[in-house]
Order: structure tokens, then sequence, then C-alpha cells
């Protein structure tokens, strides 16, 4: 199989809302050819109208003035594949004035717009080029099936629009895990009913978009999509990458042959990674295909050409995959509509990645797993982080990855492996979205700890909490204020507890491969210490947790306390609200059946849902000393665990009887309101929808969660409502 020439649009992707705050807007762009970006930003209210605002020629738009204005010059990663970020700032209003000044900010809580500028050089015969200019009128995005414009009945929006919120409140929509060939709809498309409702009703309208990990599936890949990746990444690329210990080449390679490769040759653990991602065109192939059809394939190879045993999957695969493709155009609208963040879970790199010591230590001996790998960091560099926070990215990091993409394979073996460890030894994924009051993203996958080969990782280790530290500092976190701490953690720090102890349990049967054990309360040296750290060393009383990763949605109310020591007296205290939304696409009928209908029910039947831990620690080090679960393994310590009941070891009681916990935590999962027998996980795909209100004193006074189902034409809502106590 030889790689094909396909048609390539100037626009491949985008244009996508980043960051965006008073003092600036991102937008980001990928393009087939050099192309120079210009942005421009403008203000509806009553007196100004934007009736024709795409023209081809530099002239005046009728009386139409910007308020920001940005420019940069598309960064090229191969041949035809260039992407670049519009920081656009604010200027002062005034037709004469295109200075941007940093005393200038963006207006709050009211309506923007934007509009883009592609000016590139068109070939028109040999050895002559014609310059176009191209905005998004030209590009066919203002109308028709492409449109990324809202309009409503009673006023036109003739352009993709925004706005910076104030003060008042918090509307977050978030969700994970977005497999195209997943089961059932895609429910980011939801977020494109909820902008449509509220277009100018701010006090509705979503402000961010949070996409909390797995935005792409990088192991787990559509037989029907892995051959057009591989020649679509070709041609973007302009050269065919080889993989380290592989010999064959990627073209050659067919359907559903990758699972012994990745497995035998980088030491990846996947067992659904018979399409694994390999090269870096594939990589950016599959993101490009997840924001917009027009990268989709024409054709699926015909199902005569794939062997008899893989028939029926390869069907089923074709059937989801169509369901997406219908809902990609609502879905570029989404992410032109709404500033939007995104951070990585494991499977945009590979199932399992840094699960354990075992996992890490493997892959990284492994030529080729390091290249895969490397592979994956500059393509989620490339399409997701770059926008979360340009500021994190030097020219030199920039630099890094663009001038080692311009060898097109052809770097020797010092300048590989200086490449891959520049990458893989790079810490600095976690950063804040500018909502208000800001919110932290954490990387939980490279900065990982562990204490045993084949154990339950620590999801944070010491530097981990060092990032973390550095972030609260950065967002100007007051502990004498009353905003709530806002961290996304792909993963959820309070998860549903039944699921997670059977997790557990079959895990030490098996494996934790096999089981994904790696939740927080998995290692409880690492979740106690989070939790800790959060109370004593940033002194936060309210802590809002923001997760997916799961595959089912629901909503967690709890505390957690600490008691001094060698006083006999309670200590600090910390109020937690965990909201965790999963999946986007792929819902699971064996784990809806086993964790909602089964361990749910179960719940609801024996009145469990509301729990209790109490952690002894006989250790005299420091407060971030072993926990409790450690001591158990180490020193005959013991941590009860009390649902309704409390579970005792005779042996240990004396523990019990003379000396005080080290820390206590409650826990109550909520029931959606709505519904007769509400469950209290969520196990359809879903999406959620966050409403995080505040008094005049800066206090919340409700945190609203809405986790939004597709069912059919309707819309099917499982509410809870959080006010803190």
């Amino acid at each position: 199989m030889t790689a094909k020439i396909v048609h390539l649009p100037v626009l491949l992707a985008g244009p996508i809302l980043r960051r965006a705050e008073p003092e600036q807007v991102c937008i980001w762009v990928a393009c087939s050819r050099p192309v120079t970006i210009k942005a421009e930003i403008f203000r509806f209210d009553d007196e100004l109208t934007i009736p024709n605002i795409s023209k081809k020629n530099n002239d005046e738009i009728n009386n139409t003035i910007p308020i920001g204005l940005g420019s940069c010059e598309a960064i090229q990663l191969g041949e035809r594949l260039y992407v670049g970020l519009v920081r656009v700032h604010p200027i002062l209003r005034n037709k004469h004035t295109n200075h941007p000044t940093k005393k200038l900010s963006f207006p709050t809580d009211v309506l923007l717009a934007y509009d883009i500028e592609l000016s590139y050089y068109d070939n028109i015969s040999e050895g002559y080029q014609i310059k176009k200019i191209e905005r998004l009128r030209d590009l066919g995005l203002l109308s028709g099936d492409n449109s990324l414009v809202y309009n409503e009945a009673d006023r036109d929006k003739p352009l993709p629009s925004f706005f910076l919120p104030g003060k008042n409140t918090l509307n977050i929509v978030h969700g994970s895990c977005r497999k195209l060939h997943g089961k059932g709809e895609d429910c980011l498309s939801i977020a494109d009913k909820l902008i449509a409702t509220s277009v100018s009703d701010l006090n509705k309208r979503p402000s961010a978009l949070f996409l909390t990990g797995d935005q792409i599936y990088a192991d787990d890949v559509a037989g029907p999509l892995i051959q057009h990746l591989t020649n679509y990444g070709i041609h973007l690329l302009g050269w065919e990458e080889k993989i380290q210990g592989i010999s064959q080449e990627l073209t050659t390679i067919g359907i559903g042959e990758r699972q012994r490769l990745v497995r035998e040759h980088a030491k990846f653990t996947s067992e659904n990674a018979s399409n694994h991602l390999l090269s870096f065109g594939e990589f950016a192939s599959m993101y490009l295909l997840a924001w917009n059809i027009e990268n989709w394939p024409s054709s699926y190879p015909e199902i005569g050409t794939i062997p008899r045993q893989m028939q029926n999957v390869y069907r089923k695969e074709i059937e989801q995959l169509e369901r997406a493709r219908r809902v990609i155009p609502a879905i570029r609208r989404v992410l032109a509509n709404i500033p939007t963040y995104m951070i990585f879970d494991d499977h945009e790199i590979t199932d399992d990645w840094n699960i354990t010591r075992e996992f890490y230590e493997a892959v990284c001996s492994s030529n080729c797993g390091k290249q895969i790998m490397t592979n994956g960091f500059a393509a989620f560099w490339a399409f997701q982080a770059w926008g979360n926070d340009p500021s994190i990215y030097n020219e030199k990091f920039v630099a890094k990855i663009t001038n080692y993409l311009a060898k097109r394979g052809n770097a020797n073996i010092e300048e590989r492996k200086e490449y891959e460890n520049f990458l893989l030894d790079f810490h600095g994924w976690s950063f804040y979205a500018p909502t208000n009051p800001p919110t932290i993203f954490l990387d939980c996958r490279t900065q990982r700890g562990y204490d045993s080969m084949n154990g339950p990782p620590i999801l944070l280790n010491d530097e981990g909490l060092s990032s973390l530290l550095r972030l609260v500092k950065g967002i100007k976190y007051d502990r004498n204020k009353n905003y709530p701490l806002i961290i996304v953690s792909p993963t959820p720090v309070f998860g549903f507890e039944l699921a997670e102890e059977l997790q557990e349990y079959l895990a030490s049967k098996s494996s934790v491969y096999k089981w994904d054990l790696e939740t927080w309360a998995a290692n409880e040296n690492g979740f106690v210490r989070f939790l800790t750290f959060l109370i004593q060393v940033v002194a936060a009383q309210h802590c809002i947790f923001i997760s997916g990763d799961v595959h089912y949605g629901f909503t967690v109310s709890a505390s957690f306390k600490l008691f001094e020591k060698n006083h006999g007296k309670e200590g600090p205290s910390m109020s937690i609200t965990q909201l965790t939304s999963s999946a986007l696409k792929t819902t699971s009928f064996s784990k809806g059946l086993v964790v909602n209908e089964i361990l749910g029910r179960l719940s609801q039947v024996l009145s469990s849902n509301k729990s209790v831990r109490v952690g002894w620690n006989t250790s005299n080090n420091t407060e971030l000393s072993p926990t409790s679960m450690q001591i158990h393994r180490q020193k005959g310590g013991i941590i009860y665990r009390i649902i309704n009941r409390i579970l005792t070891r005779p042996d240990l009681g004396s523990i019990i009887q003379h000396t005080l916990p080290s820390w206590i935590e409650y826990r109550n999962i909520l029931k959606p309101s709505g519904f007769h027998v509400p469950s209290l996980v969520i196990t359809d795909n879903n999406i959620g929808l966050v409403e995080i209100a505040f008094n005049n004193n800066d206090e919340v006074s409700y945190i609203s969660h809405q986790l939004l189902v597709n069912k059919g034409k309707n819309l099917k809502v499982h509410a809870t409502k959080v006010i803190p106590s």
C-alpha cells in the first residue's frame, strides 16, 4: 500500500478558541500551507453591527472597528502541515490606532465576536503564484453545513462569538473520553445545543469548555480509519517515518496487525492496540479527524479485504464512526465559540501510560516505546497544550520540535535521543485556566511516584506538588478569601467508592493493568499526602475537583479533616465537591450493568451512599508522613472503612482505643433529581454542565452539576445541587 495524494483544504482544522482572558484571546488553526494568520475581535452591542464583516480586500469594513488585533506566522510541522496560535490583544477603539497596549483589556460580561484572515500564496500554474486573502466567509464557515455561526430568531450573529465572564456566576461545560468509534452518541455535540439556546443570554451561556482527558484514543483506533490515518499523515509530513525496532514500513502493516508489534517492541500493555498510532503524522491526523469532517476518508477499505474473524467488529466500528462523523460540524462550531482548555490522560499516548514503575522502566528502555511516546507528546503540544497557556512554551521549546521534524526522519542517534529525552523529561504540562476564580489543571501522568514495581501509583509526586504550589501562587490564591480552589484532575480524587473497592479487589486477583488500578484512593499514601498538602500548605478551605476518566458520571460532597498531633483535638479541614463527567463517547454495556445497575442500586438499597473513613498513623515523622494503609503493610497499623457500620480488626483494636486518628474523611455521593428512582452514577455517554454561583461575600452559594445525556431527539438531565455548609 502506498500513500495516496489527497486534496487538502487550506484550513485543516479550527478556528478553535483557546485561552481567553481580558489581556489576550488565543485562536488556534491548522493549515495545509504556510500562512500569515490575522485575527480581529469585535464587540456586539446595540450601537455596533457587523452586516458584512468579510471582504477579500483591505478596505475598511463599513463602520465596524475591532477592539482587538493579532497576527502570527504559522509554524511548520510537515510539508503540508502548519499550526498557528494567534494571540489577540486589546487595542484602543479608534480606526487610526492599531498598536496593542498592555494597559487595555477586553470587557467582561459582554458578547464578543471574532474573524480570522489567512494570507497565503496559491499555485496557479508551474512557476506562477497568486496571493490570496481569505476570511471565514470566504472559507465557507459562516453559512451552510460547516457554519461556525449561531443565529437567533431576533438577531443575526454573523461571526463566531464568546464572552469573558465577570464575578457573579461561573458556567463550565466539561467532559472526557471521546473515542470516535466508541458506542453511543457523541455528547460533545450537546454543548452545541447549550450554546445555541443561550447565545446572548450570558447568565446561562457556558463561558469555558474543559476537556479533561482522552481527547483522542491513540491506542484504540478503529480498523476502518488506520490506513487513512497512515496515508494522510505521510501526505501531511511529506515523508514516511521509520519506527525504531519495527522492520515494516507503516504502509505495509495491515489492519489489526499492530498489537504484537507495540507489545513486543514498545512494551505497551494496552489490550486494544491492534491499530495503535505510531508516527507523528498518524497522531496529527487523528486530531484533525476529531475536529474537522473535511479530513475524513471518502470511503473505508472494503469489508472483503478484512480477515473474516474481524469483519463483525469492523462493521460495528463503521456504524459508530458514521454516528461520530454526522456531528463533527457541530463540534467544530462548539470549539470555535467557547474558550477551551485541555489536559491529557493516558489514551493521548497509550493505555496504562505510567501506571506502574514496571511500565515506566520497560517503555523508557525501549527505543520504539520512547519514539511513539515522543510523537504523542509533540502532537499533544501542537494540537492541545499550546493553546492552554502559550507563555509556558518559549521559542526554544517550539524550535526543538519544529527543527527535529524538519529533519524528515534523518536525525542521527544523538539528535534523536536528545529530542526524545527533551520531551519525555518535560513536566511543565500543568497550567491554570483564567476562569473567575481560576482553575488549575493537573498533569497526573508525568509527575507520578511509585512505592513498588507493580503497585498502584502516587498520582502526584513531590515535583507535582511543587508544580501545584507554583500555580497556586501564580493565580494569587488567597487563603483569607472565600473563593474555592478549583482543580481539574483527570482521574476523580473522590471516586465512587464501591466501584473503586471492587476494582482494587479484582486487580489483586489479576493485575493493575487489566483493571486500570490507578485511582487516587488505590495508593492511600499519595491520596492522603495530596489532601494534607492542600490543607496544610495551600490552606484551601473548599476545593472543587472536576474530573473524567472512569466512563461514568457522578457528584460527591465530602470533607477531609486532620487531627493535631500531641494536642488531642481537631485540626484544619477542607470541604470538597467532586464533579465527574465521563464518557463523551464510549459506553460499555457490561460496565454500565455492574457500576450502575448493581453497585449504584446496591448503594441505595443499603443506604450506603454515605461513608466515613478514619486513618491512624503510628509514625512519628513529619506532617506528610506515611498514611495508615502504608503502616498497615509495614507495621500493623489500620484504616477503617465505615459504610453505615464499622469494619473492625480485633487484633488492632488497642490502637483505636488508645490512639487518636490522624485524619477523618466524610464522603456522600449525591442522588440526581428529576427521576423517581435516580441512579447514583450515570453510565450513559454524558457531558457535564457546572454552575458555580457566588454571593456578595464571594462565598459559593451553590454548585449545580447537570449530567446531560442524548436520548434520541431529547435531552435527559441528571441534576444535583451542592450547598456548602
